[in-house]
């Protein structure tokens, strides 16, 4: 049976509403200590100004013409173009920027009006200028000097842990562990303090310092203009800081521009002898070419090869024809009877042999006109045709003699002819290596002529001596302090004083190895917790304070009104009480557990059945030495004379466990302790049973099997957590159902525990 009093929300709130009420001295004063806290801390913390300003970036262009960008890469090379240009911004927040701002500006050294907590940095008002004169170490240690002027002429400077207090002239060398100071004062700045100091630090600690409140970003992504901020704690110093930055990355700019500029230069001059060397051997070797083939102008010469060539086979086609007329003619005149007269349309271009041909045709038509009048045996015809056959022998001999010279002449054009069409033949391959050697030419020449603009416009550019960025907004500081933030300091001081609280009682709770609270039982067994019993500070030594309405006989009334109800009221009920360990408060509920339900007029008998350590009894102040249940195992001693009166009661009775035995365990396991238990169940209303811890030994689970309830004993803030775990293994190992939890030393005031709590003056 498992009870609830109030549902899981409900206590959920209670739970929470507990823990506040017991440590609401925690939630009431931290709130109060850290808001002091905050308030000391905007008085003493250092004051910060704002100091902003902002720069418009742009990249230095490599062409004069701004469209390039665009003509040679497109839209992706501006693009680009702008990547490049936000990686200024990483430029701006480099290391190496500050380093050289902090060198420069010596931001390793501050002055200070005052000493200590009160000190704060002066720039222009300070009369004093600190210089290091030569350094010692290494790496510097964080120093404070204080400087106290004596007069117009003299000042002591003192640390007291390098036990340094000297009295020295302005201007002259301070000879310090780490280094040698120089200070001397600023000519028309009055010395307003009594005392001054000054601060020295290492540089890495000076860049850390500012790089921590330092800060450039670009105002949008649509631009290229980039804020920058600052906090210092002087207004005046943080804005030259500021502007220095600015500056130095401008000047830094200029020198990179013009490293680069001098870079290219001197490439470009290089590279001017490479191609000048290289454009003079191209024309040489095309000069050496043209003489060596005997080229003055290839056009005009293939011009005249085409024409001789043509000529030629013109010539050749000629003595063709030459020889064709004259293989004819010879085969006329080689028949003597071939009258027939030789055309004289033939071009026979030579005269001679013209000549004797025309000599020929005319015998021939004299022949004919004459036969026309006499015979052929006439002396007219006779005589002509000796003529005729003169001239045809002459004939003969000519056309031999003109043929010849004829081949040869055809020979002579042919050859010619040839060395013609080889030469024609060459043409092209000749063209093509003067293209060649243009195309060389041409390009070292295109080149030369490029690197010497080049040169020209990297030498403009490096005369323009302004770098493309620049400033928009000088350095400016804010009017008022910006840091601490007041308001912000105050409600975080408020904040933490309320999570403070909820953090120490949650960590108190986890690192609680105790149960605390009824919720530490219920995280881990789900057996029904039937009793909380009061914490009880006062001794009870009479009847009747023992009765008094105490927070613990308020708690056992209750505890016993859930009994009845969970108990059979008809019949006698046997219960036994048992713990993880000793000092849990089993025996202190075993004889209050009786006592309550003897006041009720039920007849009670108390056993005491923790043979090992038996207690029961000595809070009774009964005899243990006497009759008890030892005695009745080993010596068969009659159950009614072990029946002892309690003393504080005449319903409650009490069996002590007897003189203590070695073999405690061996008693337990004889059938007596079961005829002892059902003969005491016929005699008594409630019989009680005082048992060993189930924690330590066994001997309670073996008097379970003879009990109608076993209430199982836990100590608030005594009880570790993990034995709760016990309650877990005796329940479904051992099969034991009939098991119920009563919580012990519960203080209702401060513990988190719910239901009905009892006062002392309830119902008074």
């Amino acid at each position: 049976m498992k009870t609830r009093y109030l549902n899981g929300n409900d206590k959920n709130d209670n739970k929470l509403l507990s823990q506040l009420k017991s440590y609401w001295y925690l939630f009431l004063l931290c709130p109060i200590l850290f808001v002091a806290l905050a308030y000391f801390f905007t008085i003493y913390a250092t004051q910060q100004y704002l100091v902003s300003s902002s720069m418009l970036l742009q990249q230095q262009p490599n062409n004069p013409d701004a469209s390039s960008a665009y003509a040679n890469g497109g839209a992706t090379s501006a693009l680009n173009l702008n990547e490049i240009i936000k990686n200024e911004g990483d430029v701006l927040r480099s290391r190496n920027l500050i380093q050289e701002v902090e060198q420069k500006l010596h931001l390793n050294i501050k002055l200070l009006a005052n000493s200590g907590l009160f000190a704060t940095e002066i720039y222009e008002e300070s009369p004093f200028e600190v210089k290091i004169a030569k350094t010692k170490v290494d790496s510097l240690k964080r120093r404070e000097y204080v400087i106290t002027p004596v007069d117009g002429t003299h000042l002591n400077i003192a640390n007291s842990k390098e036990n340094v207090n000297l009295n020295v002239s302005y201007g002259a060398a301070i000879k310090l562990p780490q280094y040698d100071l120089i200070v001397n004062k600023k000519p028309n700045v009055p010395v307003l303090l009594s005392e001054y100091s000054t601060q020295i630090v290492s540089d890495d600690d000076a860049i850390a310092d500012i790089t921590r409140n330092y800060d450039a970003e670009f105002i949008d992504k649509g631009t290229t203009t980039v804020a920058l901020t600052l906090y210092y704690p002087n207004s005046k110093k943080g804005e030259v800081i500021l502007q220095s930055l600015m500056n130095q990355y401008l000047e830094d700019n200029l020198t990179q521009k013009k490293a680069s500029i001098d870079s290219t230069i001197n490439f470009i001059n290089s590279r001017l002898g490479v191609v000048e060397d290289e454009l003079t051997n191209v024309e040489k070797n095309y000069q050496n070419y043209r003489s060596s083939n005997n080229i003055a102008d290839l056009d005009e010469q293939s011009k005249v090869l085409v024409g001789s060539a043509s000529e030629n086979t013109n010539k050749y086609q000629q003595q063709q024809i030459q020889l064709s007329i004259i293989k004819d003619i010879k085969s006329r005149l080689d028949d003597p009877n071939n009258k027939q007269v030789i055309p004289s349309s033939l071009n026979i271009q030579n005269a001679s042999f013209a000549a004797s041909l025309s000599q020929y045709n005319n015998l021939l038509n004299e022949r004919i006109k004459q036969r026309l009048s006499f015979t052929e045996t006439n002396p007219v015809i006779v005589n002509i045709d000796q003529q005729i056959q003169t001239v045809r022998h002459n004939l003969l001999q000519s056309i031999d003699s003109y043929k010849n010279e004829m081949v040869l002449n055809s020979s002579g054009i042919n050859a010619q002819t040839n060395i013609l069409s080889n030469n024609i033949k060459q043409v092209p391959g000749k063209q093509r290596t003067i293209m060649d050697f243009n195309r060389q030419q041409e390009l070292k020449q295109q080149l030369y002529v490029y690197l010497l603009q080049k040169r020209e416009e990297t030498s403009m550019a490096k005369a323009a001596n302004i770098s493309y960025s620049r400033v928009i907004d000088n350095a400016k500081s804010s009017k008022d302090p910006v840091k601490p933030i007041k308001p912000l300091i105050y409600a975080m001081g408020f904040f933490l004083g309320l999570i403070v609280p909820f953090g120490i009682v949650n960590s108190k709770k986890l690192i609680q190895s105790k149960v605390v609270s009824e919720g530490d039982i219920e995280q881990q067994t789900d057996v029904a917790i039937i009793g909380k019993i009061g914490h009880q500070s006062l001794k009870l030594n009479s009847k009747s304070d023992q009765l008094a309405r105490t927070q613990v006989t308020e708690s056992m009334r209750t505890l016993r009104t859930k009994l009845r109800n969970i108990l059979d009221s008809g019949q006698s009920s046997v219960i036994m009480v048992t713990s993880s360990v000793n000092g849990e408060g089993k025996t202190f509920l075993t004889k209050n557990l009786g006592g309550t339900f003897a006041m009720a007029g039920k007849k009670v008998l108390l056993m005491e059945l923790d043979l090992r350590k038996p207690k029961l009894s000595s809070v009774l102040n009964v005899d243990n030495a006497d009759l008890g249940f030892s005695n009745y195992v080993l010596e068969n001693i009659n159950a009614d004379d072990l029946i002892k009166p309690s003393g504080f009661d005449d319903n409650c009775f009490v069996i002590t466990s007897g003189p203590v035995v070695s073999n405690a365990s061996e008693l337990l396991l004889t059938d007596k302790l079961g005829e002892l238990i059902t003969e005491m169940r016929n005699k008594f209303d409630y019989v009680i049973i005082d048992s060993s811890p189930v924690g330590l030994v066994s001997d309670a689970l073996v008097i379970q099997k003879h009990v109608d309830m076993t209430i199982y004993v836990c100590r608030h803030n005594y009880t570790n957590k993990s034995q709760i775990e016990i309650i877990n293994e005796i329940k479904e190992k051992d099969n034991v159902d009939n098991l119920y939890l009563v919580i012990n030393d519960v203080n209702f005031s401060k513990a988190g525990y719910f239901g009905y709590g009892y006062g002392i003056g309830y119902g008074d």
